[in-house]
């Protein structure tokens, strides 16, 4: 059985900095300008696509370019350009969905890796022998492929790597090939400018005539039920004070599906978020480092793999919009409740900016209101344990028992807690819900 590669996303620099700390084999960033998030990517130019992947290297792990846009025809030659420019710097591989686009890779690049983007739609075992036989190294599979669909193209194509996504945010739609976007805001999400349009609140009105500010909320139950077959079950379209979110999807938690993806040697488990924060991206690889290693572990040592808790652990600690193992193993939950669900067992306190050992104290940069009363966890890369504060200090240099969001503080901790100067700049403080 191989180990797998944990992939995770590098929205900038500083993203993958700290998924590489936390665990990752390899990350993936967009190219400027073309990949589908290209109006929040981090990496603007060449030169920043040059510094990523010089730092990837020197740690021995690797760094993907995605360019996965569906180029039209006033684009092709610019995307071209692009894309020679860019594999000059030395990219492991590009993730690239266009099909015309590879075909001329392929014939100008033969030895650059090439990686089919999810985007691509690839659902059986025949389109993926078609990118094989291309020459291409790896097909990123959709995800609306059930588990037996996934082994399935795997033992047909053995010699060809796979890609799953194993969590992260999904589309409405099938694998981001969407026309809301264009058709609410005008902006194209295979152009990279979707602004979520399935994930924003809607209301109902029941007002007659033309609509005007005045917004009466409905009353009694309201459904969408398909005229034509009467016996499928109705969506509801529950609503709270903001709106009714039935097109949002709950976010893909695949932890449970490890096990067998590994027992069936799928080579690359990714997870989505280019646009997430630090502390969320770095607790997701931890945690999926940590399921990882375990079962990989335990089949070495001829035992059934399982899930330790501590992963499960790190994801309770994440907002998200409601879990779910995705098509894989259904069914699908719908989600009528928010686009927002907090997370259950805590939340992050603060983001170390620098540790000062004769001080034995902490720098940091609140994200949430915490106490001195507080039960604060200290997460490195290397673990997460309860964590005394002997005191703290505001951002005016008083002493202080309250820190709040949107400042700087100072942490001081006990004798007994060191924290490596190579770990202290991708640390978190993590607040403990009570009873948690």
């Amino acid at each position: 059985m191989i180990k797998p590669e944990l992939l995770a996303p590098a929205g900038d620099l500083t993203r993958m900095k700290y998924a590489f700390a936390y665990g990752a084999d390899a990350v993936y960033a967009g190219q400027p300008a073309f990949s589908l998030r290209a109006r929040e990517n981090g990496f603007k130019n060449l030169d920043d696509l040059a510094e990523g992947i010089e730092y990837a290297h020197k740690l021995g792990k690797k760094f993907y370019l995605t360019s996965n846009v569906i180029a039209r025809n006033t684009k092709v030659e610019a995307f071209q350009n692009a894309l020679l420019a860019a594999i000059d710097k030395g990219p492991d591989a590009l993730i690239v969905a266009d099909a015309g686009i590879i075909g001329w890779l392929r014939q100008v690049r033969p030895n650059v890796e090439v990686h089919v983007s999810v985007q691509a739609n690839t659902t059986n075992y025949i389109t993926a022998k078609f990118w094989h036989d291309l020459g291409c190294t790896r097909v990123i599979l959709s995800r609306e492929l059930r588990l037996p669909e996934v082994l399935e193209i795997k033992e047909k194509n053995p010699g060809l790597e796979l890609e799953v996504f194993v969590h992260g945010a999904v589309c409405m739609s099938m694998s981001g090939r969407c026309m809301l976007s264009n058709w609410v805001t005008h902006r194209d999400a295979n152009q990279g400018a979707c602004d979520n349009s399935c994930r924003m609140p809607y209301r109902l009105y029941a007002n007659e005539g033309p609509q005007v500010e005045d917004y009466r909320e409905h009353e009694g139950n309201f459904t969408l039920q398909r005229t034509d077959r009467p016996e499928l079950d109705p969506i509801a379209l529950d609503e709270d004070t903001w709106g009714t979110y039935f097109m949002s999807s709950r976010d893909l938690c695949a932890m449970d599906v490890i096990p067998e993806l590994m027992k069936n040697n799928l080579e690359s488990f990714k997870i989505e978020g280019r646009t997430k924060s630090v502390y969320y991206l770095s607790q997701v690889v931890r945690a999926y480092r940590l399921a990882i290693d375990a079962c990989y572990a335990q089949a070495q040592a001829g035992q059934e793999m399982s899930i330790p808790d501590v992963a499960r652990e790190a994801i309770s600690f994440l907002d998200g919009r409601g879990f779910m193992t995705g098509f894989m193993k259904g069914p699908l939950p719908q989600n009528y409740e928010s686009t927002h669900l907090d997370a259950d067992a805590g939340c992050v306190a603060a983001q170390v900016l620098d540790y000062d050992p004769d001080t034995r104290s902490c720098r940091v940069n609140v994200k949430n209101p915490f106490t001195m009363d507080d039960s604060l966890l200290l997460m490195t890369p290397s673990e997460m344990a309860p964590c005394e504060v002997v005191s703290m200090n505001d951002f005016r240099g008083g002493a202080a028992d309250r820190l709040n969001p949107g400042t700087e503080g100072r942490i001081f901790l006990p004798e007994g807690v060191k924290i490596s100067s190579e770990n202290a700049k991708f640390c978190f403080f993590v607040k403990k819900f009570p009873n948690k």
